[in-house]
């Protein structure tokens, strides 16, 4: 089965392009949503895949989705999406596999081959018994992590209640004078210790992690302590570093900037909408209570400028982000980074199959060693924790655990 889409080819945006150019054989640049599959549709009983049936319902839904139908064409001065012809037998395929987490740390090495869409969904038979698991890849230069979700809705059976909405932006001269204001707090903020294991080379064997709790237990839990959801997240990855640190023999410093990821206003057919508000996590701070409320402090102005300054400055010039992508490699301003992606507050289905749980995983970027995203999905917060080899994954996703249950617990 294959299609190819009427002529519709577009410039790629400047944030679009920045994620291009951040892409290469040792820093793949995806976004992975993974899940489990009950029984229905192209997923049998006993959790097995009728591939023919989820080529044909899947290959025809990815066809309503322009972005997913069309090739990143590099090779002339200016940069174009161009309509392609769509192939579910190279982008729907089936693999065996024991683990999500496994599987999704071994995709997230593999490159996007650029001379097709970039995406790929894979199916896992009978994962566990009576289910099936998936895993959709995008590249981040066809989508952020609320445009992977909003795409992830679109290949789902039909629901009139999903919606995604992002906050609007100042204007132009104000966005440009703060977005330079974001680039040198980047630039000149404070240094992560040259001891610190928290960044370095990401060389060997990355590891994703998964866990979650109920999204309305950690809301209350971080009320408790007058933060917000986002806040408590933040908190949690503070306690779960400290911990991580210690496991490794090291004194934590008194705080970490991490990089969050801040939804913008989305022009038409771009894929990236995001600016970056650089928080400040203190990781001496043992009290959860007082490390929520010293977090929500740094967070909201910081969070409220990256808005209001729009997309980082570097994304608006190849060569800018070229020599960011250097600097990156070298940097000790950004000691991790961690998303938050708003999912379907009900539960999808594909064709008839119910996707029983989401989780997200980011990339890793320059040398930057833990990317934690955090997901709702119908009444659920996940995590997805990848690590670069020097972090000890099992010993960080633990600790983030029993921090958010922590943090649950605060309202009791």
């Amino acid at each position: 089965m294959s299609e190819i889409r009427p002529p519709g080819d577009a410039v790629i945006g400047p944030a679009d392009v920045a994620n291009l150019v951040f892409d290469s054989a040792d820093r793949v640049n995806t976004f992975a949503l993974a899940g489990h599959l009950g029984p229905g549709g192209f997923v049998d009983p006993d959790g097995g895949i009728d591939l023919n049936r989820a080529r044909q319902i899947l290959g025809r839904r990815a066809l309503g989705v322009p972005r997913l139908c069309q090739i990143a064409d590099t090779a002339g001065r200016v940069w174009r999406w161009r309509d392609a012809t769509v192939d579910p037998d190279r982008h729907i395929r089936t693999v065996a596999a024991t683990s999500l987490e496994g599987l999704c740390a071994q995709r997230m090495a593999v490159r996007l081959d650029r001379a097709y869409p970039l995406w790929e969904i894979v199916l896992v038979p009978r994962i566990s018994p009576g289910h099936a698991g998936v895993v959709i890849r995008i590249h981040h230069a066809v989508a952020d992590g609320l445009a992977a979700a909003a795409m992830l809705a679109s290949l789902a059976d039909p629901d009139p209640a999903l919606t995604a909405v992002r906050p609007p932006t100042i204007g132009d001269d104000a966005a440009r004078r703060r977005g330079l204001g974001q680039l040198w707090k980047v630039v000149t903020g404070s240094r992560v210790p040259t001891t610190s294991s928290l960044l370095g080379t990401t060389d060997g064997p990355h590891s994703v992690r998964f866990g979650e709790i109920g999204l309305s237990a950690l809301r209350a839990g971080a009320l408790a302590a007058d933060g917000t959801v986002n806040e408590g997240v933040l908190a949690a990855v503070a306690g779960a570093v400290s911990t991580t640190l210690r496991s490794l023999g090291e004194n934590p410093p008194e705080s970490v900037a991490v990089s969050v990821p801040v939804a913008l206003a989305r022009r038409q057919g771009q894929g990236n909408a995001i600016g970056s508000a650089l928080v400040p996590l203190p990781l001496r701070i043992d009290d959860r209570v007082e490390r929520i409320r010293a977090i929500h402090t740094g967070a909201a102005p910081a969070i409220a400028d990256a808005r209001h300054a729009g997309e980082f400055p570097p994304v608006h010039s190849r060569w800018m982000m070229r020599q960011f992508v250097r600097y990156s490699l070298h940097q000790r301003r950004i000691g991790m980074v961690t998303s938050d992606v708003r999912g379907p507050a009900h539960r999808l289905s594909f064709d008839g199959a119910p996707l029983l749980d989401m989780h997200a995983v980011g990339t890793l970027g320059g040398n930057v060693r833990i990317s934690i995203v955090a997901a709702s999905y119908a009444g659920m917060l996940s995590w997805g924790v990848h690590t670069a080899a020097a972090i000890p994954a099992d010993t960080m996703a633990d600790a983030l655990s029993t921090e958010v249950d922590a943090i649950a617990r605060l309202a009791h």
